[in-house]
Parts: C-alpha cells; structure tokens; sequence
C-alpha cells in the first residue's frame, strides 16, 4: 500500500491542488504551511482554515467522489504526501480506526466553520487568533506537543487580519497566560483558556482576567 503514495513538492503561493478538478487524492503534509481559501458568489477570496505539517485534507471531497470546491494554497513550501483515492476509499470501507480518525477530523472542522458562520469575522480579534491557534493545534493537524512552528505573519494570513490586528491579540492572549511567543513559534501555555478565548466573541462572557475594556467590544 505504501507504493501507492505519491510525494509532491509545493512552492509557497501555488495550489496543493486544483479547484474544480476530480479529487484524485486525500492530501497530508509532511512539512510546510498552507491556506484553505473558498471564493464567494461575488468573488471575494475568504481564508476559512490553515493546515500545518501532519495534517490531512481532502477527505469529505473524496467520500462524496466530487471535485474540489475550495483551493489550498501553500504559504511556506510545502512536502506532500498522496493517498490515491481507491486506497483512501478502500481504508474508509474496511478499517474502523481510520474511520474514526476521519469522523473525529470532520467533526473538527464542522465545529470551526460552525463558529465562524456565527462569528463571520466581525468579533475581537482574540477570538478568531484563539480559533486559529487552536485549530493548528489540534492533534489531528498535525501539531507536535503544545508549541506551533509559526509566526505572526502567517497567523494574520490565516486569520484575514492586519499584522497589527494580531500583535495586539497576541499580546493579551500572553498577557493572561494562553501562550508565549518565541522566535518563529507560539507555544501554548493553558489550552482550556484558549477555549475560553475562542468563544468568548459568541457568548458574551469575559475571558479570564480580561479587563472590562476588552469584554465589552463583544457582542452578546
């Protein structure tokens, strides 16, 4: 089976794959960074997700046997690794624990897009850097242990935010003990804050140890 897999390189700024073509592949990084980027019925590009090394994408394309509706667009280059369809389709019919891997992966992604047709990017900016930290994070995506390999840059490309917009986030989020930035990297310090930052927009409450002139930008 292993013979099946196929290896591409992508350099930054071109598609891990081609929107409106036949998904052919499920699609995982070996290394790299890369956007998911869907394109509204006026036009406008909306970044909705980013992926980083050891995350996989692809998967709900290829059950339904349908062609690609977003495009995936590498910000750092990016290793692939390609899992031809049949062999994806055949793990999907006959192994329960990769089953489980993809049911547990939607169900990520289904919560993420979730909070953010009910955020639609209008909240504090806390909120949507704390979402997108925590969606790097997530196991599934490939993170290793509770530091993420980076930066602030690719954080604003990810997020559709000003670098200074996600300074600032930053700076409160480390300023209540959610994580710590270092040199190409942001280590997680407290996820269940993370958590809190990331629906705090939606729910009205303050985070912890927010001062009232932050809360108070949240919508109820």
């Amino acid at each position: 089976m292993l013979s099946e897999v196929g290896y591409q390189t992508v350099e930054p700024g071109e598609p891990l794959q081609q929107d409106g073509a036949t998904a052919l592949h499920w699609i995982g990084l070996a290394c790299g960074l890369a956007k998911f980027v869907v394109t509204t019925v006026r036009g406008k590009p909306l970044v909705y997700s980013g992926i980083a090394a050891g995350g996989w994408f692809g998967e709900g394309t290829l059950m339904r046997q349908g062609v690609w509706r977003y495009a995936a667009l590498a910000i750092r280059q990016c290793e692939l690794v390609l899992v031809p369809r049949e062999t994806f389709l055949w793990l999907f019919n006959r192994n329960l624990a990769f089953c489980h891997y993809l049911l547990a992966q939607l169900n990520d992604r289904l919560e993420l897009m979730t909070l953010q047709a009910l955020d639609d990017h209008q909240g504090q900016a806390e909120s949507i850097v704390a979402r997108t930290l925590r969606h790097l994070l997530h196991p599934l995506a490939g993170a290793a242990g509770g530091q993420l390999r980076v930066t602030q840059a690719e954080i604003a490309q990810l997020c559709n935010l000003s670098r200074q917009r996600v300074n600032q986030a930053f700076g409160r989020l480390q300023a209540d003990g959610v994580l710590q930035l270092r040199y190409g990297a942001v280590d997680i310090v407290d996820l269940d804050k993370l958590r809190i930052w990331e629906f705090c927009n939606l729910s009205g409450r303050r985070a912890p140890n927010t001062p009232a002139r932050i809360a108070e930008t949240t919508p109820g």
